[in-house]
């Protein structure tokens, strides 16, 4: 039986994707989770696996097209299974049109059609090649060190860094008085998310001081005794997604999401996002099932989110439940975040500061505090169930050996 390869979400109120790279081509075994294409969205790009074993019958949306999200864009079948392709694929086409318009389209040479053999072709290596569309980089931007020219892997990374540190804002005109600007295509999800959800969900917001002196001690301590790897070193963000994981069990509404207007629906799994600031934008990469992971599983898994995410990959297509958005580093007192709709809440994070607070009916000292701000969404939860989630968080916090 045929089973269809679909371009994923990677993200809500996503339209459309491209795809990147086929790493298999037509009539080509392939097994059950090996990857077989690399596509993006205007969020991350995405390494797709095959559902199942069997060969790669039918590539139905090529290297550098664009196509609607959960449209078909392969076909993996037995080898001798009478599958109706040309339909299937003329279909998927028809669907491609109506949506967009038009099948967008990218150049040759950036869709890296280029091979040695072919006259007045671009010199590249496979890897190097593979690398530059996995980053999204115009193979003929970039200059080539190898023999006769030929462009290597070190040039790719060479060229992605002096972009990198070059980057600027495109600028596309000006007005009296100003510069006109180009927006991302991530910022531009972003604004489009965040509108939406601001104008469609009554938020209401409340806000709670932590002691975190005594998970501050803990995580020095863990991360000095333990002699942890690089990517296993514990952050104060890995102590409050533990802890929200924790309360999240204890507190189903808060995992939930409107349905229509006359249901709700309570996940089964507890999906934390976790905000990560880029330079072209905001994106949010999802820890699955967080309440199952240990503390130093959430650490592990949290680094290499992050690290996925600032080289513009994403590794997981499930969809988050509930958002921590930590801008501690930055020197904030407090502030507070627009929720990630359709999910039910965001936890806004503040910097640790020490403060003078009152530690007994006669007494004062000085304690690490911490702000945080939780939205929600008033269609599911009210004041009340949402002051005590955020004290059961408050709660973990401040005796964190619960959390190990």
């Amino acid at each position: 039986m045929a089973t269809m390869v679909i371009m994923p979400q990677g993200g809500q109120d996503l339209e459309k994707g491209r795809v990147v790279q086929w790493l298999k081509n037509e009539g080509e075994p392939v097994k059950k989770g090996e990857i077989i294409c690399v596509v993006e969205t205007e969020k991350a790009a995405f390494d797709i696996e095959a559902p199942v074993n069997g060969f790669l019958r039918k590539i139905v949306v090529h290297e550098g097209f664009e196509t609607p999200i959960l449209s078909t864009i392969g076909i993996i079948g037995e080898i001798d299974e009478a599958i109706e392709l040309d339909t299937i694929a003329l279909s998927t086409e028809a669907e491609i049109g109506a949506t967009t318009g038009h099948v967008g389209r990218i150049s040759s040479v950036e869709a890296g059609e280029n091979e040695d053999s072919a006259p007045g072709r671009i010199k590249i290596t496979p890897k190097a090649k593979r690398i530059a569309q996995e980053r999204g980089i115009p193979i003929h931007l970039i200059k080539g060190t190898g023999p006769q020219g030929r462009i290597t892997e070190k040039d790719v990374f060479e060229h992605a860094e002096k972009k990198l540190a070059n980057a600027k804002p495109q600028e596309t005109g000006k007005l009296s008085g100003g510069r006109v600007l180009l927006l991302s295509k991530v910022r531009k999800a972003t604004a489009r998310h965040m509108l939406q959800s601001k104008q469609q969900v009554p938020h209401f917001y409340l806000t709670i001081s932590v002691d975190m002196t005594a998970a501050q001690k803990l995580r020095a301590r863990l991360n000095n005794t333990l002699k942890l790897n690089e990517d296993q070193i514990l952050s104060v963000t890995d102590l409050i997604t533990r802890a929200c994981a924790i309360a999240l069990k204890e507190f189903p509404l808060l995992n939930s999401s409107v349905l229509d207007e006359d249901n709700l629906i309570l996940w089964d799994d507890i999906n934390i996002g976790i905000a990560v600031a880029l330079d072209e934008g905001l994106v949010v990469p999802v820890l699955e099932k967080a309440d199952r992971l240990s503390i130093h599983q959430i650490a592990q898994q949290s680094h290499r989110l992050v690290r996925l995410a600032r080289e513009g990959k994403q590794s997981s297509l499930t969809p988050g439940r509930f958002t921590i958005s930590n801008l501690g580093m930055f020197n904030v007192d407090n502030f507070i975040a627009i929720i990630n709709a359709p999910e039910a809440a965001i936890l806004a994070v503040a910097s640790i500061e020490k403060r003078v607070v009152p530690l007994g009916e006669n007494d004062i000292g000085i304690r690490e505090m911490m702000s945080m701000s939780l939205s929600i969404d008033h269609r599911i939860v009210d004041g009340v169930v949402g002051a005590r989630f955020l004290n059961k968080v408050r709660f973990l916090l401040e005796n964190p050996d619960s959390l190990l």
